[in-house]
């Protein structure tokens, strides 16, 4: 006969394991959301507008206003060929700036507005080569 302590051991450290494991999985799986670039996601509009999602693209020069009223920014997010206004209510990145790559989580409001409810910036890298002057 097997030793119940030793049963009851293997099967907490069984449930300790899932359980370890979905968290990991669930904590993993936002950073794995596909993300559309402006130009993707104006060709295919009418498919996934309504639905949340990610896109990327850098933010037009002279399109940033701050409207201190509502806590409110609003930009205009640019791909190479489409635009897209997007309006945000939250904190800004230290780094969010005009010309710089962003991703934006959200969705388009009745208004046409990409309302993002979350904002992130792509880092420039210390440990691209800067092109020397030639």
């Amino acid at each position: 006969m097997k030793n119940p302590k030793l049963v009851k051991g293997a099967i907490a450290v069984l449930v300790i394991g899932l359980a370890l494991g979905y968290l990991m999985y669930e904590a993993m799986r936002s950073s794995w959301k596909y993300y559309y670039s402006v130009d993707e996601f104006a060709a295919r509009d009418a498919e996934v507008g309504q639905f949340k999602l990610r896109l990327a693209g850098r933010v037009k020069p002279g399109s940033v206003e701050r409207d201190l009223e509502k806590a409110q920014l609003s930009f205009v997010l640019a791909g190479s060929h489409a635009e897209l206004p997007v309006i945000y209510a939250r904190g800004v990145p230290d780094n969010f700036g005009e010309g710089k790559e962003v991703l934006v989580d959200g969705r388009v409001d009745a208004q046409g507005r990409f309302a993002a409810e979350k904002l992130m910036t792509q880092c420039e890298s210390k440990y691209k080569a800067k092109l020397d002057d030639e």
